[in-house]
């Protein structure tokens, strides 16, 4: 099978997510797309983030009636930072015979020397990168990794989580920005 990952913190889950798994299920045929909320981000400040287990059942709500995703509990029980290469190490273990797709923006390209070991990463996953058509990707030749990243053409999404927190603080509307089985809940989860 041809699995895409798409991990993060999720907090919270927006339609920009969905709209990219959609998009790099449908561009590169994948059979599913496995959301993976991160419960130890390396990167991410902790301190004003939902438990896991919380964004875990809101991003299992915001999926349930899309067939081709699921979501995974392999990116939140560790005590350590959450590293992609730990993560690709554990789903080798329990999919050794399926091939992995990791989905990510644009805005990861010039980030992925500063990932844990990133040139075992990119020897190990394809990566699939969502890059505007109004953005020339020839910007990021001189990079010595860009022949390992497949791009997928995608409408920018103007959607943020931290737009959709900062929203809700102010009492405006989020209606068009997530999935409508999750928007109470968001709306009482970011109002405290």
């Amino acid at each position: 099978m041809k699995i895409g990952l798409l991990g993060g913190s999720f907090n919270p889950v927006h339609n920009g997510h969905i709209k990219l798994a959609q998009t790099a299920l449908d561009s590169f045929g994948l059979d599913k797309i496995l959301f993976l909320p991160s419960g130890n981000h390396p990167i991410k400040n902790h301190s004003n983030i939902p438990p896991i287990e919380i964004r875990y059942d809101l991003t299992k709500k915001a999926i349930a009636s899309k067939p081709s995703f699921e979501i995974s509990r392999l990116d939140m029980e560790t005590d350590t930072p959450s590293y992609t290469k730990l993560l690709v190490m554990r789903l080798n273990k329990i999919f050794p015979d399926d091939k992995f797709y990791f989905i990510a923006g644009s805005d990861i390209i010039s980030e992925l020397k500063k990932w844990h070991d990133y040139r075992w990463i990119l020897d190990n996953i394809e990566f699939i990168v969502a890059h505007r058509p109004d953005i020339d990707k020839t910007m990021w030749n001189k990079l010595e990794y860009v022949d390992k990243l497949n791009f997928m053409e995608m409408e920018s999404v103007d959607i943020s989580s931290t737009m959709i927190r900062k929203m809700i603080a102010k009492g405006k509307d989020i209606s068009l920005l997530v999935p409508a089985n999750i928007r109470n809940d968001l709306i009482t989860l970011y109002s405290r």
